[in-house]
Order: C-alpha cells, then sequence, then structure tokens
C-alpha cells in the first residue's frame, strides 16, 4: 500500500510534505469512495418503473439518484431505501471500520517525545473551552483539567517551531489557540497515573497531523488509506442525506 505519511524513522518527510500528501491523496481517494457508494445504493434501484407507472407523462426526463421524485414515484422510494440504508447497515459497518482503526494504534507505544503536552491546540479560547466544560462536555473538562494556554503565540511557537507554522499556516484565517501541559517534568508526566483519558487516547484522530517525533506517525502511516476512505464516506454520506431527505 502507498505510504501516505511518513514513518517515525530517519527518513521523516518535513511536515509540509506530509500535509501535502494528505490533501491530494484525499481527492484520488474520495473518487474511490464516490463510486463505492454509488455501487451499493445502485443495488436498490428499481428496473424501468416508468413502464407500469400510471402517469405517463411526469416530464421528469433525468433519472439520477439526485433528481426530486414525487412521493408516489418507485424512484422517491429507491431514494428513501437509500437514506435507510445508509442511516443503519452501512452506518454500523463505517463503526466497525472505524474501531479497527483505533484498535491498530495498539500496536504502536508513545516514544515520550511529549510533544503533545508541550504544543496542543483547539480552535476555542480557553474561556469558551471552560464554558463548554461546565455545561458538561467530556473533552472540555478533560482539556481543562490538563492544558493552560500560552501566553503569546511566540511562546508556543518555542516549544515546536515546525509543528506551529504548519499549524498556523493550515489554519488559514481561523485562529488558532496554543496549550501546554504544566504538569510536564521535563518530558514526563508528573501526575501520569491520574492523566484524563486526553491524554490516555491520544493521538484520537488518525488524520491528525502530528509533530515529526511523535511514534504514532507509523500507526498514521499504516491506517492512513482505510482511514482517509472512512472520512471521505462519511462526507459524501452527509451530502446524501442532505440532498435526498
Amino acid at each position: 500500500m502507498d505510504n501516505f505519511f511518513s514513518k517515525a524513522s530517519e527518513d521523516i518527510k518535513p511536515l509540509k510534505e506530509q500535509f501535502d500528501d494528505l490533501k491530494n491523496n484525499y481527492e484520488r481517494i474520495f473518487i474511490e469512495a464516490a463510486e463505492s457508494i454509488r455501487a451499493e445504493v445502485n443495488k436498490f434501484k428499481p428496473e424501468n418503473p416508468c413502464a407500469k407507472c400510471p402517469v405517463k407523462d411526469c416530464k421528469i426526463e433525468k433519472k439520477d439518484v439526485f433528481t426530486p421524485y414525487p412521493p408516489n414515484c418507485e424512484y422517491r422510494d429507491w431514494q428513501i431505501k437509500i437514506l435507510s440504508f445508509l442511516a443503519g447497515d452501512y452506518r454500523q459497518k463505517l463503526k466497525t471500520i472505524h474501531k479497527n482503526i483505533l484498535e491498530k494504534k495498539a500496536n504502536y507505544t508513545c516514544n515520550k517525545c511529549a510533544s503533545c503536552c508541550k504544543l496542543a491546540t483547539s480552535e476555542l479560547s480557553y474561556a469558551q473551552l471552560k464554558q463548554r466544560a461546565l455545561r458538561g462536555d467530556k473533552f472540555s473538562k478533560d482539556f481543562v483539567s490538563v492544558f493552560v494556554p500560552y501566553e503569546t503565540d511566540e511562546d508556543a511557537k518555542k516549544a515546536n517551531p515546525e509543528y506551529f507554522e504548519l499549524l498556523n499556516n493550515t489554519m488559514g484565517d481561523e485562529k488558532v489557540y496554543y496549550y501546554y501541559c504544566p504538569k510536564l517534568k521535563g518530558n514526563l508526566c508528573s501526575d501520569y497515573e491520574n492523566r484524563p483519558d486526553i491524554c490516555k487516547d491520544f493521538p484520537h484522530n488518525p488524520l491528525k497531523l502530528l509533530p515529526s517525533s511523535c511514534a504514532f506517525n507509523a500507526w498514521k502511516d499504516e491506517v492512513a488509506h482505510q482511514a482517509l476512505l472512512l472520512k471521505a464516506k462519511v462526507d459524501i454520506i452527509e451530502f446524501y442525506k442532505d440532498k435526498l431527505q
């Protein structure tokens, strides 16, 4: 299988190159995913229902999956079956794939580079995260229990200049907030046994850009094609739901 991400070794690609690989391969895999889903939904397509339809002049020329059909049309029944399939059996299939991707992470071990502790990011400010935590959001609660914001972006940049520049450039005009864990002593956690799930489960997403020093880049490399295909299918299903409901 193609290597979409570099492995944690001496020949690691620069982070910018990894990001470009991600974008370029997603475009190709998106087409693969679209064709796969189209093949699945076409299994429900009725065969020439117009021949027995009482409405002989419905004016619908293009019989496409996204064409608007009246409630009494067999093609509309086809669309409803598609929605049910995507929300049911197909969704469960994707959940299984996601579970398998996460399970493969257990084959890799943190190398204690501490990059995730020194430079964590969020699109939310510290005040916003605290508000969400008070409303019961577990991720936000875990986050603010560990991380505190850098006083300036320059301070954050010193923690990992390459990773900082990539994150900053990737987000474009969107604001990025940078955080660190004050419990870090050297490269080790001073409260390791009490660390929250946000730390235990890192990295949570194989499509997340990681610092070059992170050992889980090897996991990303192993599951890259599968993870990109899964993301593409989820994106496409949302498009189907939006168009067919």
